[in-house]
Parts: C-alpha cells; sequence; structure tokens
C-alpha cells in the first residue's frame, strides 16, 4: 500500500517536471523508507509515543517538502511555511490520536467482551455445582438415616423414594444449565403450592432435625400459580436452607402464605443472624454470601431469577441478630387446591 502511495506522488508531481520534480522524487523515496523504519519499530510502545513520533514526522516532512526547497530556491515564503506545516502536522496528530483511540476501544472491547465469557462460564459452573450440591446433600443425609436404622422398612421405603425423587430433580437441574445453549419455552402450569412447599419440608427435613430445628407451616392461601413445580420447589429449596443455616443455634423456621392484592405470598421467616439493609442490597449479587469461605452467593442469585421468571418478586426484611423474612409473590391462577397445613 505505501509503495503505491509513493508512485502516486511521484506520478501526479510528473506532468509538471520543472526543479523542484527531483525534489519531490527524494523526498517521497527518504518518506517512504523512514516510514518503513518506523512502523515496525513503534508498533510495540505505548500509543502515545506513536501519536507523537508520527506528528514530528509529518513536521519534518513540511520541513523537507516546503522550507528547504523555499530556501534553495529563493522564494522563502515562510508564511506559506507555517500554514501548510501546522496544517499538515495538527490533521496527522488529529488522525493518529483518533485512530489510537478507536484502535484501543476495540481492544479493550474484545477484552471486556473475552472477560464477560469468562465470568459467565465460570457462574454457570459454580451456580451449577451449587444446584446439584443440594439435593446431593439431601440424598447423602437421607441415607445416613437408613443406615442408622436399617430394620425400619417403612420409613426406609419413604426416604429412599424421596432419595430418589431428589437425584432426579439434580439430573433435571444439569439438563436445564445444558440447555441454555439451546433456549427453550418454559414449562408453565398450574403449581400446586401446597404440595410442592410440604415435599420441600420433607427434603430439608434431615438438616433440620440436624440442627435441632422446628418446621412450622401455616397454608392460608386457595389458589394456584402459574410457572414451573421444579423451579419454585428449587427457590423453596434455598430460602428453606438458607434460613435453617442462619440459626447455628437452633429455632424455628416458619413458613406462612396467604392471599392479597391477586398475589400468592409465601414467607419463609427463620429467627437466625439476620442482615443489615447494606447486605439486603447486595443479596443475590454473584459470589456475595454471608457464609463466608463456605457460600457462593448463588442460592439467592438463582432465587431472584427464577422468582422474576414466573413473573414474581422476591422482598428481604431483616434485622440484624433479629432473623429474617423472605417474601415472595407470585400471581395467582385461577385454580383451587386444598390446603394442607404441615409441622415438623
Amino acid at each position: 500500500m505505501l509503495p503505491l502511495l509513493a508512485i502516486t506522488m511521484i506520478a501526479v508531481r510528473l506532468p509538471f517536471m520543472g526543479p523542484g520534480f527531483f525534489i519531490t522524487v527524494v523526498i517521497t523515496i527518504i518518506s517512504t523508507v523512514a516510514i518503513y523504519y518506523l512502523t515496525p519499530n513503534l508498533s510495540g510502545k505505548a500509543w502515545v509515543k506513536r501519536v507523537y513520533w508520527f506528528t514530528f514526522f509529518s513536521f519534518g516532512y513540511s520541513v523537507l517538502g516546503l522550507l528547504l526547497p523555499s530556501i534553495f530556491f529563493g522564494f522563502n515564503d515562510y508564511s506559506a511555511f507555517l500554514i501548510y506545516s501546522a496544517t499538515l502536522t495538527g490533521s496527522t496528530f488529529f488522525v493518529f490520536y483518533l485512530s489510537e483511540m478507536i484502535r484501543t476501544t476495540y481492544i479493550l472491547q474484545l477484552e471486556a467482551i473475552k472477560y464477560e465469557k469468562m465470568q459467565v462460564v465460570s457462574q454457570l459452573a459454580a451456580s451449577m455445582s451449587h444446584e446439584v450440591r443440594n439435593p446431593l446433600t439431601t440424598v447423602k443425609g437421607f441415607l445416613q438415616l437408613i443406615n442408622e436404622n436399617p430394620a425400619d422398612a417403612p420409613t426406609n421405603t419413604e426416604l429412599s423414594k424421596i432419595a430418589v425423587s431428589e437425584i432426579d430433580r439434580a439430573t433435571e437441574v444439569i439438563n436445564q444449565y445444558l440447555n441454555f445453549a439451546k433456549p427453550h419455552p418454559d414449562r408453565e402450569v398450574d403449581v400446586d403450592v401446597t404440595r410442592e412447599i410440604s415435599h420441600t419440608q420433607e427434603i430439608i427435613m434431615p438438616l433440620a432435625v440436624n440442627k435441632g430445628i422446628t418446621v412450622e407451616a401455616e397454608l392460608l392461601h386457595q389458589h394456584s400459580i402459574k410457572g414451573d413445580p421444579n423451579k419454585l420447589q428449587q427457590v423453596l429449596i434455598n430460602v428453606m436452607k438458607n434460613g435453617i443455616e442462619a440459626m447455628e443455634s437452633g429455632g424455628a423456621l416458619e413458613i406462612c402464605s396467604y392471599e392479597e392484592d391477586g398475589m400468592l405470598c409465601i414467607i419463609i421467616k427463620d429467627n437466625g443472624i439476620g442482615m443489615t439493609k447494606e447486605q439486603i442490597t447486595r443479596l443475590g449479587e454473584p459470589y456475595y454470601s454471608l457464609k463466608g469461605k463456605n457460600g457462593t452467593g448463588l442460592g439467592m442469585m438463582t432465587v431472584f431469577q427464577l422468582v422474576d421468571g414466573m413473573n414474581g418478586t422476591v422482598r428481604v426484611v431483616s434485622k440484624k441478630n433479629r432473623g429474617t423474612s423472605i417474601i415472595l409473590s407470585f400471581p395467582i391462577s385461577c385454580r383451587v387446591y386444598e390446603k394442607e397445613t404441615k409441622v415438623m
């Protein structure tokens, strides 16, 4: 490209000939060689140095191209040189500065896209690990209970059924994450909230018993909600598990449901360590957890995402050392289910 430009400059000057033609050829050749030399040597330098060097080169070209010939041929038009030099040098500086800004912005955008992709992959892997760990922990708890009393066949049969259902749920979670690359419409059916809450109580029962925590439920709702039962169960498990883990010295986990202004509300309340206002505002951020190294923060992040996907909302009410209440609200459906209340 550069030799073609040099040949074009000489070709344009050729019809005018005269004594300045030879100087044009010399200056063009010198400039071409200088640019060939500067370009690879400045490519690894900071963009500021590149801009200054090429601006200085442009000024040198104006000296060789106009000032020296004006002195050599005796027409000494210095005002024309000043205008020419200022225009050429200024435009070179502006063009190179703008070019470097565009180049730098493009590189930063590529880096940002690459970083964002790595963050997505990292969050996806960590979130999958977190969501699969919950059912596996439940299965482990049930197997321990079965091992402690192998002669109690009826109880062990029920525990094994729940363990198998939890393995199925882990499989479903894995399938959901694998399908992220190939999106498909969300499942939307009438969800029996009473059944999902009761089933979730059974799932978290080993963890609650192990920590000396009672789980009490008062279900006052009558209607169902639209959504995916597996997603609602996942939300309930994450919230209840967080509530149980917040009560280090035992206590009670209270679950209450009611209907208000066309919304079905589920309150999950613990009397654990609670949170400050600042901690509440950060709840749901990836990798922000109150559990220290034992938490990833992805549990509540998943809760917010799944509830939002079901057109619901999440509200948090908490005071430090006074406990936390998580209020989940969903639009009600027209279908009515029978209420069932369980206390464990």
